[in-house]
């Protein structure tokens, strides 16, 4: 299975992301867009790994409960090349306990056995470069005010038609 944890966006903030790419989807054609019920802010990749270490993320989600988490976002960035961007995102401000928690998920080996190297960045990807030719900048939709109440481990399968996720286990945090 091909597995990531995440945190599972309230729908007020997914109205206020699919309102602000309205109008950025007809001019940046050259993006492909993630859609509203596609949207998460994911905590850790892992790739296809074996039912063991699904196991080993379940003990550490279900012992995770930090209540609900307030966050806002106002800020764009983009990862991949700085003249090539791949990925187009939304950040913010968010809790310390979501740092912690992917930290301690990133002391987990990936499907390629590695651990996390690298700081966690907290973002929402809203698109993908189709052909990365030049880097498009996307101004902020002002923002956005939520609260995380609920954290997922999901399984992503790839299909011709793109990922089809399969939740796997929902876990309260409260």
């Amino acid at each position: 299975m091909r597995i990531f944890v995440a945190l599972e966006l309230p729908e007020q903030v997914i109205r206020g992301i699919t309102d602000w790419q309205k109008p950025l989807i007809s001019q940046y054609s050259s993006l492909n867009w993630v859609h509203g019920d596609r949207m998460h802010l994911t905590l850790r990749f892992f790739g296809d790994i074996f039912d063991s270490r699904i196991k080993e993320i379940y003990e550490i989600m279900s012992s995770w409960h930090p209540g609900s988490l307030h966050f806002s976002l106002h800020s764009t960035g983009t990862f991949g090349k700085s003249r090539l961007p791949s990925v187009y995102w939304l950040g913010g401000t968010f809790p310390e306990e979501i740092l912690a928690i992917a930290e301690k998920l990133g002391t987990l080996p990936d499907e390629k056995g590695k651990r996390a190297k690298k700081k966690f960045v907290p973002h929402l990807t809203v698109a993908r470069s189709k052909r990365p030719s030049e880097p498009l900048k996307l101004e902020p939709p002002g923002e956005l005010r939520g609260v995380f109440t609920e954290a997922a481990v999901i399984n992503s399968r790839l299909t011709s038609s793109g990922s089809k996720y399969t939740f796997l286990e929902r876990y309260d945090l409260h």
